[in-house]
């Protein structure tokens, strides 16, 4: 083989990209790759406020669209602070999307279950767009996570791995504060592999998600297409 074609083998298997890539330039190709993930989820992903019974703020929340619904986590309905019980709880939504800023309610189509297992809601606005594509989940696959923080317009996105898997639970290495709650965990491709529930004990590195194969389900039980 020749020498040359076999380093960019190499790094092409490293980062796990179609195309050779030169070592020399594995920073900068993994640099644009992250930004190509960046571009093909980051329009979908919304941010929710919350609102209590007289219409007091009751958190901020992250979700994202999948065809003509936002899918969202659970717990944000009743959602009543942190600690509970130190805010009002949420009972209505507000979504605010990313190209443009409009704001409008939205309906809950499909209330979470009682016990917030699996921690899924779905709500429904004006808008539509695509629907993330889903697939499997492999220890130590590189993953990121979507969702809001504070006052930004715009979702962030942190890059990190798949930590442990156990059935019906997920954890991933990311940095993602309570306001990533609902957002989408893709892999390389920006393929869905989840939805962050939120962070797991006192660190935010840790993060907990609902695996794909329950959204799936939770979808079909609520009569909307599954994931594709």
């Amino acid at each position: 083989m020749d020498p040359v074609w076999a380093k960019y083998g190499m790094a092409r298997l490293r980062l796990g990209l179609d195309v050779g890539v030169d070592p020399e330039c594995i920073a900068g190709a993994v640099e644009m790759h992250d930004q190509a993930v960046y571009a093909k989820v980051a329009p979908l992903v919304v941010k929710l406020l919350g609102f209590s019974q007289d219409g007091k703020p009751a958190g901020q929340f992250s979700g994202f669209l999948h065809g003509d619904i936002i899918v969202a986590a659970g717990h944000m309905q009743g959602f009543s602070g942190k600690p509970p019980g130190s805010t009002q709880p949420a009972v209505s939504f507000r979504v605010r999307y990313p190209a443009d800023g409009f704001e409008e309610d939205v309906q809950v189509v499909a209330a979470p279950p009682p016990s917030n297992v699996p921690d899924l809601m779905l709500v429904k606005g004006s808008r539509c767009d695509m629907r993330l594509g889903a697939t499997g989940l492999t220890n130590m696959v590189s993953v990121y996570a979507f969702g809001y923080t504070g006052d930004e317009d715009q979702p962030s996105c942190s890059k990190g791995s798949v930590a442990s898997i156990t059935p019906g639970a997920i954890a991933i290495t990311a940095h993602a504060d309570d306001g990533f709650s609902g957002g989408p965990v893709v892999d390389k491709h920006g393929r869905l592999l989840g939805v962050v529930k939120g962070p797991l004990g006192t660190t935010i590195m840790r993060v907990g998600i609902t695996p794909n194969t329950d959204l799936h389900t939770f979808l079909l039980q609520s009569s909307y297409p599954g994931l594709i």
